[in-house]
Formats: structure tokens, sequence, C-alpha cells
């Protein structure tokens, strides 16, 4: 974890990716973004999900500051959460979180496709279906 502020690092997240791709190694990686106000209750799911496919995904965390339970050391959400603001539904804090989870992303520049989630979201197919999909694609979705 860090301690840099927003705006340290959204200008740090800016150069890394000026870098262009040439520090990466292995392969691209597909960036997770969960904003959550704390607890997520659906992680057993997403363990389940993402395992044995290390190396092709990054999880990142943006719970309530105020957020403090421990998260099991072999669940892919340990040691991921970001530096954190409080987050209110509908209010301009909820873009700074975004911003806040898509900057920490970037600082990783094997992160070639990036996902927001919700602490409600759930995988619905397999993860080298949803991989396959999400590298594949040139478009963005919402």
């Amino acid at each position: 974890m860090h301690n840099m502020s927003d705006d340290e690092l959204l200008s740090k997240a800016s150069t890394v990716q000026d870098e262009g791709n040439n520090n990466v190694v292995g392969n691209y990686k597909v960036a997770f973004m969960f904003l959550t106000p704390g607890r997520l209750s659906l992680a057993p799911f997403w363990d389940r999900f993402f395992k044995g496919h290390e190396g092709n995904y990054s999880v990142y965390v943006h719970p309530h500051p105020s957020y403090n339970e421990s998260v099991p050391q072999d669940s892919v959400f340990y040691a991921r959460r970001i530096p954190s603001q409080p987050v209110y539904w509908g209010q301009l804090t909820m873009i700074d979180a975004e911003r806040r989870l898509l900057a920490n992303a970037l600082l990783d520049p094997s992160n070639q496709r990036f996902v927001l989630l919700s602490d409600s979201c759930i995988p619905v197919f397999n993860f080298t279906t949803v991989y396959n999909h999400i590298m594949g694609a040139n478009l963005s979705s919402l």
C-alpha cells in the first residue's frame, strides 16, 4: 500500500502508462476493481473464479476507510485494499473512488483491461471465458 495523495497517485499513474508496454513481463492482465462499503460477502465465489489463473488478473478493493475486518490470507482479496476515502452513493465521492481504483490499477503496466465491480457483483461465466472476451474486445462496455 502507498501513502500518495489522490493528485500524486493520478500523476504517477499517468507516467507509468506513458512509458508504454515495454515494461510488461508475462501476460497482460485484467484489473478487477471492487468498490464496496465493507465486507465482500461474495468473496468465496470470486476466490473460486480466480483460482488457477494467477498472473492473468489483478484485484483492487476500495472499502470504506473505517472498515477493518481482516481477509483470510488464502483469499485473492488479501492485501488488495487500496487507500480509501468515504463514499456516498450518488455523490461525487463515488467518482473519486472509481478514479482512485483506476489509478492504482494503472500503476501496473501489465493491466490492460479494467473492470469496475460492486460488492454485489458475482461472476456468471468462468475466468477463461471472461478473460478471453475482455481481452479480445476493442470496445468499452458499461
